[in-house]
């Protein structure tokens, strides 16, 4: 077992070199802080990831010189103009970019944050799995942070210590996430959508205000299970109070660190790869796969924009499209898009007559099945172009309705 410094860590990652860093909890960040202190640390070198918005904050382009940064998430830093064209983002879904990944000879090196490795010699990769197996299993070289604030699941992958080429000793904080204040309006939407979550479904969510949301509103279901890519916060109450008593499948943790502390020794928690957590096929072999996604906008086609804001890549397509498609090959399985009805203070609707040139389909209309907003649910699944329009314009805001209706008039 190697141990070295997280310049000595930094200094292994060679000109030229493909670096896949991990994302959420196990952002090495005592590796990255050593390049932030010398750019001259790292040369020409290309970074891969994906990275959280409000979570993973750090301009990757800015780390040593002529670094090139390909991203699946736009944050905030990654999309600063000063980056120059240096980043790119890649509108892949999560099992393609796992696939990627997976290519023996595409990454160079490896940097994840774990906890420290057990009596046996082996090392978990903590709360974040999601792309590492891939990435191990392609032959990159590995380097560890070792940090004993994170926590070593009951059920996860692990790697021997000789695996890895060399670790780093940490005792930091991990980062943490919390969704902020819910409003009135995304409660309203996320009590529909329980409406539609039955016993014996399998339950996906995403990250956000609205995933919280939902999770307070199923607070008196039971016999769920949950798969899908992330957990957070706010299915604590829900894993206390026996929401999710057919166990978690997850690829990462986020949330506070009592969230942290709790899920540790949580017996009924499975952390798995992307090419579980996201394979469609893995997913449609679940009976009554339920996906919940958020999106910012959908067209009165079904088609929905999950990523973009006017102009503004805001986000990414992530894992979406891998649960619905799997989430519609599944037996008794849904998949529900949930959006507040406007934006804007009310001024602007978010169900738009088609959406506006340069917006990305992210879920096109032969995905779409059910999309719920405040107002209530549009069932799009076997419906025709016109009744999709029609049962869309029902759920839209009252105010828009009118405009919606004159607008697809004028399309027919």
């Amino acid at each position: 077992m190697r141990m070295m410094t997280a310049i000595e860590a930094a200094r292994l990652v060679k000109p030229g070199d493909t670096v896949f860093l991990a994302g959420c909890c196990g952002e090495p960040a005592a590796v990255l802080e050593a390049v932030e202190a010398d750019p001259e640390l790292w040369h020409d070198v290309h970074i891969i990831g994906a990275f959280i918005p409000g979570v993973n904050v750090r301009n990757y382009a800015a780390l040593g010189r002529g670094t090139r940064v390909s991203t699946t998430f736009a944050t905030p830093a990654l999309s600063a103009p000063e980056n120059g064209g240096r980043v790119g983002h890649l509108p892949v879904h999560y099992s393609d970019l796992d696939r990627l990944l997976a290519q023996p000879g595409f990454v160079d090196i490896g940097f994840v944050q774990v906890p420290p490795p057990r009596p046996d010699g082996r090392v978990s990769f903590g709360l974040t799995v999601d792309f590492l197996p891939s990435v191990a299993r392609a032959g990159a070289r590995l380097v560890a942070l070792i940090n004993p604030a994170m926590p070593d699941p009951v059920d996860g992958p692990t790697l021997p210590v000789d695996r890895f080429e060399g670790f780093v000793a940490v005792n930091t904080d991990l980062p943490s996430y919390d969704a902020g204040p819910l409003d009135e309006t995304v409660l309203a939407v996320a009590a529909h959508v329980a409406g539609l979550i039955e016993p014996g479904d399998t339950l996906q969510l995403g990250l956000g205000k609205m995933q919280a949301a939902i999770l307070q509103r199923i607070d008196g279901h039971r016999g769920l299970g949950f798969h899908g890519g992330m957990i957070s916060t706010p299915i604590a109450a829900a894993l206390r109070n026996g929401v999710f008593s057919a166990g978690i499948t997850t690829g990462v943790a986020l949330g506070t660190p009592d969230f942290y502390r709790m899920i540790t020794d949580y017996p009924r928690i499975a952390f798995r790869p992307v090419g579980v957590t996201h394979g469609q096929a893995a997913i449609a072999a679940i009976p009554r796969f339920t996906a919940v996604n958020s999106v910012l906008q959908v067209d009165l086609y079904g088609q929905a924009n999950a990523e973009m804001m006017g102009r503004r890549q805001v986000s990414g397509q992530g894992g979406l499209v891998d649960f619905v498609r799997g989430a519609r090959q599944s037996e008794g399985g849904k998949s529900i898009l949930a959006l507040p009805s406007t934006a804007s203070g009310g001024t602007v609707s978010r169900i738009q007559p088609t959406l506006a040139a340069g917006a990305p389909v992210t879920v096109a209309r032969a995905d779409a099945d059910l999309v719920v907003t405040e107002f209530g649910v549009a069932r799009l699944r076997h419906a025709s172009i016109d009744e999709r329009a029609e049962a869309l314009i029902s759920i839209a805001n009252p105010s828009f309705r009118d405009w919606l209706r004159a607008e697809w008039q004028s399309k027919r």
